[in-house]
């Protein structure tokens, strides 16, 4: 009897849904009171918060980003909404454009393949192994 009860709801809980929003939770009415040419560096920083992250190759673009998601049991988590709002400031530190995208601007990306070739010799398992055995660093000089 005790078995049949704990096997119930475990099955009823493997079948929940779960839903995670992860980074920045926008206030749509403080990102659409931003204005270009007229808001800089401070005044988004103050209304927003520090961004989620800065571009990589050109810091005068911030980003504030916001993915919610859901999983269901043990299949993979699946996005259901993604937001990405983008500052790019001028020279002089006022904002010049702002961008959003959203999941529908998400692009996937595979990779090339699932190794990066490395250049030397490839170890084998037993040579990874037993490869030091009578193998002994030199002595420090002066002992």
């Amino acid at each position: 009897m005790l078995a049949s009860v704990v096997l119930a709801g475990l099955s009823v809980s493997a079948c929940t849904t779960d839903q995670q929003v992860r980074g920045y939770i926008a206030d749509f009415e403080q990102v659409h009171d931003m204005t270009v040419g007229f808001d800089n560096v401070n005044t988004v920083q103050r209304s927003l918060g520090r961004p989620s992250l800065k571009g990589t190759f050109d810091d005068s673009i911030w980003y504030y980003v916001s993915t919610a998601t859901v999983n269901r049991s043990i299949y993979i988590e699946k996005p259901i909404a993604h937001s990405v709002y983008a500052f790019k400031f001028d020279e002089g530190g006022i904002v010049s454009e702002i961008t959003h995208y959203t999941l529908n601007d998400v692009q996937n990306v595979n990779p090339v393949g699932d190794k990066t070739p490395t250049r030397g010799k490839e170890f084998g398992f037993f040579e990874q192994i037993f490869g030091n055995i009578g193998r002994f660093a030199a002595p420090a000089p002066g002992t």
